[in-house]
């Protein structure tokens, strides 16, 4: 009976935001555009430490959650995966996590590098998708907490506390950018968007780092381009800041 690969949404979540949509080999994009601009992945999630007995780098002691764990995955392109399977003697387990360790640094580094770049047009590119995928507000109220307090109370880790620091960056420049626009509805349906948004991840059961790769992804329209990651930090960590989003 053959085993089956069941790797969970959120595992799915973090690997792909830490990632940047991108192999960490060849450092190749990975997230292919449709026609209806509906983001299409065309990396591979694959294993460092193989998944079957016969797979490379196979550890018969981990346990099959252990094994579709975040630590033990990779978001390679194919021709990369098919690449570290062929020769497992060069891409050992130590080799293969060194790689994802560097990679992910890497990835951040792009965001952080990208942030002083970000121009208002990155930021209508996002607020005009964000506006248009917007739901019915919601009645529920939520109770706004300062920032240290949200981290703090929703558990969340210290890379991702690092993200947020480095997002309050933009967050003068989020203000300028809806104090700007003519339309005086602007900023509380961008609010409103981005609030329901919060509350059907929540509502799904998605919490902690996890809800807060989601809100990225969200905030950045899925992209792999790393001046629409950083102004989708810079939404993200605005709306963090002020309004009711990881509440007590």
């Amino acid at each position: 009976m053959n085993k089956r690969i069941n790797i969970s949404h959120p595992t799915k979540v973090v690997l792909w935001a830490k990632s940047g949509g991108r192999c960490a080999i060849c450092k190749k994009e990975i997230i292919m555009e449709r026609k209806d601009n509906d983001p299409t992945p065309i990396g591979h999630i694959a294993h460092i430490e193989g998944f079957k007995p016969n797979s490379p780098r196979y550890n018969p002691n981990m346990t099959d959650k252990e094994r579709n764990s975040y630590y033990n995955l990779i978001i390679l392109c194919p021709t990369c995966h098919t690449q570290i399977d062929k020769d497992p003697n060069y891409y050992t387990v130590e080799r293969l996590r060194q790689i994802k360790r560097e990679h992910e640094k890497w990835v951040k580094e792009q965001v952080r590098i990208n942030i002083p770049d970000v121009t208002f047009a990155e930021l209508e590119v996002i607020t005009k998708y964000l506006i248009s995928v917007s739901m019915l507000e919601s009645n529920q109220k939520l109770t706004i907490i300062p920032p240290k307090e949200k981290i703090q109370k929703n558990g969340l880790s210290s890379e991702v506390e690092n993200l947020i620091i480095m997002g309050m960056i933009g967050i003068e420049q989020v203000k300028d950018y809806l104090n700007e626009n003519p339309d005086p509805d602007f900023a509380g349906r961008l609010r409103n968007g981005f609030v329901q948004k919060y509350l059907e991840l929540k509502q799904g059961g998605v919490a902690g780092d996890e809800l807060f790769y989601e809100l990225w992804n969200f905030a950045s329209i899925n992209s792999d381009d790393f001046k629409i990651r950083a102004a989708g930090l810079k939404i993200l960590t605005y709306f963090f800041e002020i309004c009711e989003v990881f509440e007590k």
